[in-house]
């Protein structure tokens, strides 16, 4: 069977599960025994609006993703791809064959994600804008709304473009090598990333100040020395200007370790249960979690670039595919598919994994607070505020979902002893 054929079967097969998976997603769990387990906790009010908010908009998630999926074709399998860098290489004037190479690279990569972000547009208004007023998360003005998708369409295009040069020059300039370099790339990305976002994307998007000196403030830099971690900066994120969605995390490594929470966690908890939170976030790094994260993901990399070395070497032999070269942009959309189908068939075991650290992180936050009620109250409140779906159905759960069900992990409390 020729490759072409192989690859579009496996795009259209891709295609079915995705509809097939919003499906059972717009579905959930009908089962009665789970209904009343969920009733121990939450009220049929509450589980109708988790219900509501996950279902709204469910054609228009439909029509978004058929609608990346047929550009992503065009890029594929016709020779549009093979084309655009053509006609980018006829534009480019310059006697040394690096810059014109760089320069198709970038403006390759500008062209194809601002179709993507132009196409997106307005499926992003709706559901990050008009549904979040809808159901009464969001206060960002249309103009908030056009800052922030300007911020974040220009930091994505500026790291994407340095990401997708750096790894174009590596495939280019060290053929031989780029298998066992490109994890190497990952790793340095991961590590910096991790630096960057506390003390350079943060500010972009958020406004923040210091936590105020008081008991707060007193209970959560004794919870970090109980951990055994140093963290002498908490902020609080003023997210109620904007949503009433709630969160906190730790980001950084070392003396840029920061603690940020959102104003909303403070307003909408009790002291205890922003406590309990802040234990469940120590929990992943007492357990190392986004080194391990971080290492896998390398590990992975190295993997992904022994498939894509083969089937590139292959497709190209066989020639039923408008191919240049491993490193030529064009080639990009098909090694992009690859790995998007790789990443459907790995994700149960991502997502598995993901859920195995929220339980520990959990567990950690039960052992370090020994306060089951504050972290029952927590998980409840926020289902509650964030209209979480309460009866996900099975199969989004195994595939998809990075978290324990909120019921899942009240009942993990529920069983949960001082002495596990």
């Amino acid at each position: 069977m020729k490759l072409r054929l192989v690859f579009l079967l496996l795009f259209f097969a891709q295609i079915l599960f995705n509809l097939v998976m919003k499906y059972l997603s717009y579905q959930g769990d009908p089962s009665p025994e789970l209904h009343e387990r969920i009733l121990k906790y939450f009220t049929e009010a509450d589980i109708q609006a988790g219900t509501e908010y996950d279902r709204r908009g469910f054609f228009v998630s439909i029509l978004s993703s058929l609608i990346d999926f047929a550009i992503a074709g065009l890029f594929v399998f016709t020779p549009l791809a093979a084309r655009l860098e053509a006609f980018l290489e006829s534009k480019v004037k310059s006697r040394f064959e690096f810059v014109r190479y760089v320069a198709v690279v970038f403006l390759f990569f500008s062209s194809f994600y601002l179709l993507d972000f132009l196409v997106s547009l307005p499926f992003n208004y709706y559901f990050g804008f008009v549904l979040e007023h809808e159901f009464e998360f969001s206060k960002m003005t249309f103009g908030d709304w056009v800052i922030l998708k300007g911020k974040s369409f220009l930091l994505s295009w500026l790291f994407g473009s340095i990401g997708i040069l750096i790894v174009s020059l590596v495939l280019k300039y060290l053929r031989k090598a780029w298998i066992f370099v490109m994890p190497g790339v990952s790793l340095a990305f991961g590590l910096i990333a991790s630096v960057l976002y506390p003390v350079v994307i943060t500010p972009i998007f958020y406004d923040f100040h210091p936590i105020q000196e008081g008991s707060l403030k007193s209970k959560i830099l004794s919870l970090c020395d109980h951990a055994g971690i140093r963290v002498e900066n908490v902020f609080v994120i003023e997210e109620s200007k904007y949503s009433g969605h709630t969160n906190a995390y730790f980001t950084g490594w070392g003396e840029n370790r920061k603690i940020f929470l959102y104003d909303t966690l403070i307003q909408n908890h009790t002291e205890e249960e922003v406590v309990s939170v802040l234990g469940h976030e120590i929990g992943h790094w007492v357990h190392n979690h986004q080194l391990i994260d971080i290492t896998l993901s390398t590990f992975e990399v190295f993997l992904l670039c022994l498939v894509l070395s083969y089937v590139f070497r292959k497709a190209k032999e066989e020639g039923s595919l408008t191919l240049k070269e491993f490193y030529s942009p064009s080639s990009f959309p098909l090694l992009f598919l690859v790995l998007s189908v790789i990443g459907t068939l790995t994700q149960p075991a991502s997502s598995s994994l993901s859920r195995k650290f929220e339980v520990e992180a959990d567990k950690e936050a039960l052992v370090l607070t020994e306060d089951k009620k504050s972290f029952i109250n927590t998980e409840i409140k926020l289902a509650r505020d964030n209209k979480s779906r309460l009866d996900p159905h099975p199969w989004e759960v195994f595939y998809y979902h990075s978290h324990p069900t909120a019921l899942e992990r009240i009942e993990f409390a529920e069983a949960w002893k001082q002495s596990d």
